[in-house]
Formats: structure tokens, sequence, C-alpha cells
């Protein structure tokens, strides 16, 4: 069985190296830290490195369920208010109507 070395015919071969084998060429985790001690972590919408949380320039995890902890609730930002008597119809006409505004569903009520 031949080896690398001895595949270079000529050993001034500037070819040489390339039928040589080659390390793992990713970095140590030591340096990827290094790398990343100055990243741009949550430095705005355009930053390529997030953590996860409810700031605006965070990212939510996949399980996030709109509670205020974990992530925003529903609607929050959006200066929503509801109004109208809760004995009659006028605040379940509105909670519907704002409702609309949060999320997309169809509205069947009659009036």
């Amino acid at each position: 069985m031949t080896t690398p070395e001895q595949a270079t015919v000529n050993p001034d071969d500037p070819f040489g190296g390339i039928k040589k084998e080659k390390g793992n060429p990713a970095p140590a985790p030591r340096e990827v830290n290094f790398f990343h001690s100055r990243s741009d972590v949550d430095s705005g919408v355009t930053a390529q490195h997030h953590t996860l949380g409810i700031k605006h320039n965070q990212s939510s995890p996949g399980d996030h369920c709109h509670d205020g902890k974990g992530s925003r609730k529903i609607g929050t930002g959006m200066g929503l208010t509801l109004s109208g008597a809760k004995g009659g119809n006028v605040a379940l006409s509105n909670l519907i109507t704002m409702l609309g505004q949060v999320i997309e569903f169809t509205d069947n009520t009659t009036a």
C-alpha cells in the first residue's frame, strides 16, 4: 500500500501536499469562543447572532406560548383597549373586533 508521502514522485512536487492527509479543518472550541467574544448578539434586527427571549432583538423558542413570560402576549404594544358593559353584548362585540386585529379568524356571529 502506498502512503501519501510515497505518492509524491518528486520531493519538490508543488502538489505533493495535496496528496497528504489533512486533519480536521474545523477550529477548536476555544478558538470558536474567542471568535465570538466580540459577536453581535442581539445588537439589532440584522445581527447574525440572537439569543432566545422576549426582547425586541431576540428570537422566540419554538415552544413559546404567548404567556407574557417566555414570549410576549398577543397584541402587546398595539394599544388595544376593550370597552363596553360586561352585562351586554357591546363588550363582546368589541372583543370580537379587537381579536380580529391581532389574530386571523372567521367571524360568523350575527348582530
